[in-house]
């Protein structure tokens, strides 16, 4: 019932017009396809600029800095005549290998899948990157899905053969120096090739790979299957020639460039008009240790990948992991199928069925979730430990970025707070071991990934928006996923961050922005107004542990009381806000900004930011948007026309008019489908009057905060659900209904809002709010506690009684 509940509710709240779409979109055309996207090492995509529609078979699938070859082949010999589906013809029988000519892709969260017709065959091919929201040890293998099947276009019976490889270089980005290593494995199910460095160097990275990598290419063993692992230019051309391979192993190990090796496999379908079932092959990196960690001053510790700790690998072999997740393959696609399916419609919910904010979801699902990875170590007492990071690829790499963190939680919100609890307590359990270092303000990462040894701490230029970030997300974690032992256990810690906001916050002293914004003021609009937040977010923190002391000192309530934090948040108003934009900095008229940080006023309910800000901030962003000036979006400031896609999309959540939300929505999506790119897939940050991409930019996991709506969505529908189940929240509304209201004009050139609509809108944010003061206990009494490794809000979405 709940499922049903949320779309309807979603559907009146944002969708007077909404008419649901059917089925995938499809031809999506991004800059890159998402191929290999499950873990930071195996996060592989294919360039599809200049491809002229050949997007597999143009160029080799590349590391996600587009830099590094990871030799990746498919072919189809039907017939006797060979079809390269994957890589390039490279051999000297390339001009005899035609390439078939793709008919559709299609993007989905957890697939990118194409079709292509290869003479007389249609093939499909699916590039399957599982989200296992049901359940961390799953989640946790970083394996992927590669499968095809077959279907005659002519109604006639072929002669069939399927190859497929994986070459050395997979395995380091020191192509001339490392000497790599090889063996097949047969088990009672699976057949798999083992490759690694002959010496590996633990948690070192070249050209963004590691050094500690051993990488796995697997299949069943059930199907007319032959192997060979050697030189490129011998094991291909015998596929091409012959339909089959030899089973036999190259014993020369070498350096990558040094005569490729290649680990292939080969299957015999012998004639047939379609495959009865998919070939599927397994693709995974697996490092173990994953993440070198320093929980404390005085311990570093190995950080083991998750899976290891459920008791079906307690043999602690790769063996048992790739059979059981090539037995679990029927399974996984019945779980994405669903996940995707439930994905779409939310999205159609949240968006008025704009397919484009569906793309966009699906590409910031692979890569929030290509730059997380789930680990855990043994504590003295012997229970499992879990700890979660995430690597900032594309910018500087950092473990557990802030910023990073901050921009990619609605992704978490909407999949698996869960999750995000994960990758919080990382971070904090490492700076709590610093408290006695002065340390006031959240650290600004935990130091390169994979070693989370090191993070910056003390005196940032940026330590405001920073802790404001940590703050807001650890108060969002809380309400969403009922967990208070989490926020009890590093209480002190938060009060100690807010002190400094409360210091530094008003005036945000000499602090940057995170927009590219270089000088460092007194003065900035959007530091101010996220430190602001960032205390709301404190005080439902304090009130949900029953601190009513220190609540009230923050925020006594949200019916517009003389809080400190009402306070500061009105004086932010008289010096930033204009009849038709806000300033960039206090009483600057000649600056502007982009208020994305409205996205956790509405998330949070903090109901701190009047909505007659709203309005005018809606009404800038409709103007802005209608100059021909900056064709792709907003820029974050005045200052530079530079945007960032996640605040884009963070702005267009707060936004009540669906033309205005979707105009925005669509700058990002022109940039992300503009094919020429120069090796950029989805860039984060971008020039609005061009499509000049900033430098090392792309495939972050920042990108899940294009899961910005969904999450609102998600939390609206959750309010609203947990309003009908206390009367204690019914009466919390009724009471704040009566008392003095927040003033309400109607911002110059605002059209369409009427009264009840901004009312409503209002008393969503104090339904957030109130139900996260009282609800959370109410509902801690009457419900079990979700389950730490697997409970998911999805779920929550699609469950109940109808």
């Amino acid at each position: 019932m709940y499922r049903y509940l949320y779309i309807l509710y979603a559907s009146i709240l944002l969708l007077p017009n909404f008419v649901q779409s059917v089925g995938f979109p499809h031809n999506f055309t991004p800059s890159t396809y998402p191929l290999a996207v499950r873990s930071p090492y195996l996060n592989t995509w294919v360039d599809a600029t200049g491809s002229n529609g050949a997007i597999l078979s143009h160029d080799w699938p590349k590391h996600w800095d587009m830099s590094q070859t990871m030799g990746w082949c498919g072919m189809a010999r039907i017939d006797n005549i060979v079809y390269q589906w994957l890589g390039p013809p490279t051999n000297s029988s390339a001009s005899t290998i035609i390439i078939p000519s793709i008919k559709t892709s299609t993007i989905t969260p957890t697939r990118t899948i194409f079709e292509l017709e290869a003479g007389p065959m249609l093939l499909n091919i699916s590039f399957f990157n599982p989200i296992e929201t049901e359940d961390l040890t799953r989640q946790s293998i970083p394996f992927m899905y590669l499968s095809l099947s077959a279907q005659s276009l002519d109604n006639q019976a072929h002669e069939v053969q399927i190859y497929s490889d994986i070459s050395a270089e997979w395995v380091t980005g020191d192509r001339d120096n490392s000497t790599v290593k090889w063996n097949t494995t047969l088990t009672s199910s699976t057949i798999f090739h083992q490759s690694y460095l002959q010496n590996p160097q633990s948690m070192v990275e070249i050209h963004n790979q590691a050094q500690d990598a051993t990488v796995y290419y697997a299949m069943n063993l059930d199907q007319n299957i032959s192997w060979k692992t050697g030189d490129a230019n011998i094991t291909r051309p015998l596929f091409q020639d012959n339909g089959r391979l030899d089973n036999e192993t190259d014993t020369s190990f070498r350096v990558v460039n040094d005569q490729l090796p290649v680990f292939g496999f080969a299957v015999d379908l012998g004639s047939l008009k379609s495959t009865t079932s998919s070939l599927v092959w397994a693709l995974g990196i697996v490092r173990d240790p994953v993440v070198k960690y320093a929980a404390s001053l005085n311990s570093i510790q190995n950080q083991r990948p998750y899976f290891y700790s459920d008791s079906r690998f307690s043999s602690q072999k790769i063996e048992d992991v790739i059979d059981f997740f090539m037995q679990d393959y029927e399974s996984a696609v019945q779980r994405a199928e669903s996940l995707d399916d439930r994905i779409l419609q939310d999205s159609a919910s949240v968006s008025g069925g704009n397919d484009q904010y569906f793309n966009l979801v699906s590409m910031g699902a692979r890569l929030v979730l290509a730059g997380f990875d789930i680990t855990y170590s043994t504590k003295e007492d012997g229970t499992t430990d879990i700890k979660a990071f995430m690597k900032n690829t594309g910018i500087a790499s950092k473990s557990n970025n802030a910023l990073g963190l901050y921009a990619s939680l609605p992704a978490f919100v909407y999949l698996n707070s869960t999750w995000m609890t994960y990758l919080l307590d990382s971070s904090m359990q490492h700076q709590n071991s610093l408290a006695s270092q002065d340390n006031f303000a959240a650290s600004v990462d935990l130091g390169n990934y994979p070693n989370a040894t090191s993070g910056v701490v003390g005196a940032s230029s940026v330590q405001g928006e920073d802790t404001a970030s940590m703050l807001i997300m650890v108060a969002t974690q809380a309400r969403i996923s009922k967990d208070t032992k989490f926020i009890s256990k590093y209480y002190e810690l938060l009060k100690t961050w807010t002190g400094h906001l409360l210091e530094r916050s008003w005036p945000p002293t000499k602090q940057q922005t995170l927009d590219r914004v270089t000088i460092t003021a007194d003065d900035f609009t959007t530091v101010a107004l996220k430190g602001i937040i960032g205390i709301g977010a404190m005080a439902q923190i304090s009130a949900a542990l029953g601190y009513s002391n220190d609540s009230e000192m923050y925020l006594a309530n949200f019916c517009r009381s003389q809080s400190k934090a009402a306070s500061l948040i009105q004086d932010w108003q008289t010096k930033t806000v204009k009849s038709d934009y806000i300033t960039m900095e206090f009483e600057d008229d000649g600056s502007s900004a982009l208020l994305y940080d409205l996205y956790a006023d509405s998330l949070l309910g903090t109901n701190l930011v009047n909505q007659t800000v709203y309005g005018i901030h809606e009404h800038f962003c409709q103007t802005a948007l209608s100059s021909a000036d900056h064709p792709l979006g907003i820029p974050v400031s005045s200052y530079d026309p530079v945007t960032k896609s996640m605040w884009s999309m963070f702005a267009a959540a707060t936004l009540s008019d669906n033309k205005t939300r979707n105009d925005l929505i669509n700058t990002i999506f022109s940039r992300v489908t503009f094919n020429q790119s120069l090796g950029r897939n989805f860039p984060l940050m971008y020039d609005t009057r061009n499509f000049s991409a900033q430098p090392v930019e792309g495939t972050n996991p920042q990108q899940g905060g294009m899961f910005a709506l969904l999450a609102l969505g998600y939390v609206l529908f959750f309010v609203f659900c947990e309003v009908r189940s206390s009367q204690f929240i019914l009466q919390s509304i009724e009471n704040c209904r009566h008392s003095e209201p927040n003033p309400r004009a109607v911002a110059v050139g605002i059209e369409g809002k009427s009264r009840e609509n901004r009312w409503h809108r209002d008393w969503i944010g104090l339904c957030i709010s109130v139900s996260f003061i009282g609800g959370l206990s109410i509902m801690e009494k009457g419900q079990a506690a979700e389950s730490k490794t697997s409970g998911s809000h999805t779920k929550r979405l699609s469950n109940g009684s109808s």
